[in-house]
Formats: C-alpha cells, structure tokens, sequence
C-alpha cells in the first residue's frame, strides 16, 4: 500500500450526483445468508439489522460492501483518506479530522433511508475533538473514527420482503448488480466454529469495588454526581468470526444488530440503545438507564420492572440522565422545541430490561449532522453526569482506553441524516485479540456488589455467546 503524507493540500469533497439509482434486485429470498457470501468475498463490508420488537427504525436493513475510500482519524491532527481502488492512502494535517470529515461530506442529496453515505464507528476517544479540555485515551486495537464510504449498497425493506440495489452513477463507483446477481446464485459459505478463549477481566472484582468508592468519593466531593465506570472482558479469538453473529443474532435480538468489518478490524453487537438520530430535520435520543434481569414469565417479569421503576437510586439516575440527554439535544436544537415524549418506559430485551424515555428536538438551521451528533456524543448513559467531569474521571479510572465501545456506531448518509447506535453489548475484534466491555451507572447510593452484578447482567448475554465456542 503507498501512503503519501501532504502537510498542506485539503482533501477533495466527496463528489456525488444528487440522487441516487434504484433497481429492484429480488424479493423473499434470505437477506442474511445473502451478507454472508457478501462478506466472504470482501474484506471491508457491513450488515445492519433490526431484530426483536418491530419498530419504525426497523423497516429496512441494509448491506455495504467494499467502499470506493475509508476514512480514519489516525490521532487528534491526521484524518487518513485511502482511496480502495488504488490503494493509495494520503495523510491530511488538520486541526481537527472531525471538522475536516465534516467539511468534505455532501448533505443535500435527494436520497432516502440507507442509500449509502459514511458507514462506521466514532470510537469513544472521538469525545477529543468536541471537547478539546479532554483527553481520552486512545484504544490500541481502533482509531479514533473510521468510514467507509459507500456509493452503493443493498437494503431490505421487511414491510414488502422486497431487496434493492442502489449506486450512485459516478466515475469512482460502477453498477456492481452483475457482481451482486451472481453471487445471489453462490454457495453459502460454510465456517468452522472459531476457536474462543478468555484472556479474564480488565479488572477484579475487589478493583472495580475500589473504583466504585473512588467514584462516590468524587461525587461527595462535588466534582460529579454520576459516573460510568467499567472494563473490559479481553479475549484470544481465532478462525470465523461470523458464527458468533449468527449465534447473537439468536440469543439477543436487539434493534441495533451489525457486523461490521473493515478488514482484521471487525464490531459484532447487538445493542438495545440509540445514541441519536436525526430525521427530516427532527432528532431522537433514547437514554437506557436502570437495569434489570429478565424473569422466567410475564408476571415475574412485571415484578422485576415494579422493583426497578420504585427504586429510587434507579430512578434519580435515570432522571439525571434524561436531564443531560434534554441538555444534549437543547445545545443544537431551535429553542422552545426539545420535548421528553415518553418518560420510563420499560423496554425489555433477551436478557435484561431498561428504563427507557425518548426525548425529541428540532435541529437549529446553523447545525447539521455532525454538529448535531458530536453535542450528543458520548452517550450519557456510557460518561456521568456532568459529562466533561465524569469523562476525565472515566479516564483516571478505567485502565485503557475503550476504543469503539460506548461510542456510536451507523451511518452519515448523504441526504442529512444520521442514525447512531451506541456500541454497548458487542465484541471488539483486531486480528485474534477481542474484547467485550460494559459498565455500570454509579452514584452517591451505589452500593459496589450491586454494580459489579449489574455488569454480569450487561455481559451475560455476549458470554453465553462466547462460552458456546470455548473447548472444555
């Protein structure tokens, strides 16, 4: 691969016609099996799925495959455009690769949902370039951020069964429909079983009890009032990664559900929680906070969610969460427009269940996408309260860097939208090294049992996932 560093030239902006072909491929056939002889024939691809309760952010899936660039940010000053057709990667200096990422990417195409765009993650150290008093710290395995740019792709509509192939007509992207059609009539790839192993916790139980008592220091002290803290679950994974989504895909149907690959980087989630979404113009956010397990029926599960929506250490949590959230969205939003719409709701997932509330706001006509989903990035529900603070606590307390975990994970597409999820409930892979993480909501009545069992809950299904491909 050449690299060519320039210090000074800017990128060109992403040239794109306003809007894009649509052709109708098939219908009623297996869009999942039809991803994973996608994804065997190329290294750099996505599948994003809607499973569990249905939804209007579930009507459509989508598949991406082998973008015509990737673009990363390689640290606070480089934003590294690769050009996939010659290979030829160039190193632009910049003050920040975020804005510059910003800068270059088209808004105002005529194009409908999952018609391509930026597809990838902004790893939770992308926080760097919206708060310059931070310093989060970087991950060895993911960049800070990382695109693909797609300029053609797949997507299901599950309300028809219907799959189209979309591209738009430039020199950069040919009509790949043969290429699709005749891969349609390949063989589904047949894996081994990977070969998994757990490497053991980031930390013990009696060091995340020490931090928890760190953490209530810090809030009898005034410095915050709410702090996620956590670790990782590091492994040692060779072989096929896509039987691990297959077996997740069936453990945890969650309304996020992606396989994400950008060659020996590759996400595998299944997240219950969008960070944000902006839509016509309208944004979304839906704080998760409050946890618990699932019961055996409908009535313990009801009692489990009676004890949770009375606990008052739950529900002051989730309170001042959905105070941030409303502060989030108030800081890009026309004033007099962020509304809560729906305040703790129960949502229940496979193996846990959440307090959930939804709060709305109309996008200020001098913000766009990017403005608008760096003001709510990260999530508060993965930072504290107040979340510059609870970050720099975060980063005192947790041993390495959390790399694309709790940061946000979907698309920029083309036309002004973005949809996020947060990366909770999903493996890390770079080569054979992985890792799970998840953390637990700490405030002044936390008790450490309590959020170290929290933990396992968030953990529980990724594991049993995991456990299945550990030889005995």
């Amino acid at each position: 691969m050449t690299s060519l560093t320039t210090q000074h030239d800017q990128p060109a902006l992403i040239d794109i016609p306003s809007k894009p072909q649509r052709i109708k491929l098939t219908q009623d056939i297996d869009f999942f099996a039809l991803f994973k002889r996608i994804e065997g024939a190329f290294d750099t691809c996505y599948l994003l799925e809607s499973l569990g309760e249905e939804s209007h952010i579930s009507r459509h899936h989508a598949i991406g495959f082998d973008p015509v660039m990737t673009i990363a940010a390689l640290d606070r000053t480089t934003l590294a455009i690769t050009d996939n057709k010659t290979a030829e990667t160039r190193h632009y200096q910049t003050d920040n690769p975020y804005q510059l990422l910003r800068k270059i990417t088209p808004q105002h195409v005529i194009a409908r949902d999952q018609s391509g765009g930026l597809v990838g993650y902004l790893g939770y150290d992308s926080v760097n370039f919206f708060e310059p008093s931070l310093n989060a710290k970087p991950s060895e395995d993911f960049e800070p951020f990382k695109f693909g740019v797609y300029l053609d792709g797949l997507t299901l509509d599950k309300m028809t069964s219907e799959i189209f192939y979309f591209y738009y007509p430039t020199s950069q992207q040919d009509n790949r429909i043969e290429q699709i059609k005749a891969l349609l009539d390949a063989p589904i790839p047949s894996y081994q079983s990977p070969a998994v192993e757990f490497l053991g916790d980031g930390m013990s139980q009696e060091e995340h009890a020490k931090v928890v008592m760190q953490v209530k220091e810090d809030i009898i002290s005034g410095r915050i009032f709410q702090c996620e803290v956590g670790f990782k679950s590091k492994y040692h994974i060779a072989g096929d990664k896509m039987p691990i989504y297959e077996k997740l895909r069936t453990v945890n149907p969650s309304p996020h559900m992606y396989f994400m690959k950008f060659a020996q980087q590759c996400i595998i989630g299944a997240s219950p929680e969008l960070l944000f979404r902006l839509r016509q113009g309208e944004m979304e956010t839906y704080p998760l906070a409050g946890t618990a397990k699932r019961g055996v029926d409908v009535i313990e599960d009801r009692k489990l969610a009676r004890a949770l929506l009375n606990d008052d250490k739950e529900i002051a949590e989730h309170n001042m969460l959905v105070d941030l959230h409303r502060n989030d969205i108030g800081r890009v939003a026309q004033f007099g427009t962020v509304k809560v719409r729906s305040l703790m709701d129960i949502k229940r997932f496979s193996h846990v269940q959440h307090i959930s509330s939804e709060i709305v706001g109309i996008l200020h006509p001098e913000e766009d996408m990017f403005s608008a989903l760096a003001s709510n990035f990260p999530a508060g529900t993965l930072s504290g309260a107040p979340k510059v603070e609870a970050i720099k606590v975060i980063n005192e307390l947790e041993p390495d860097g959390r790399g694309a975990y709790g940061g946000a994970l979907g698309s920029f597409n083309f036309n002004g939208d973005c949809i996020f999820a947060i990366p909770i409930r999903s493996l890390f892979i770079n080569g054979e090294s992985a890792y799970a993480q998840t953390c637990g909501g700490n405030v002044y009545d936390s008790n450490p049992a309590d959020e170290y069992l929290e933990i396992q809950r968030k953990l529980s299904a990724m594991k049993v996932v995991l456990d299945s491909f550990m030889h005995p």
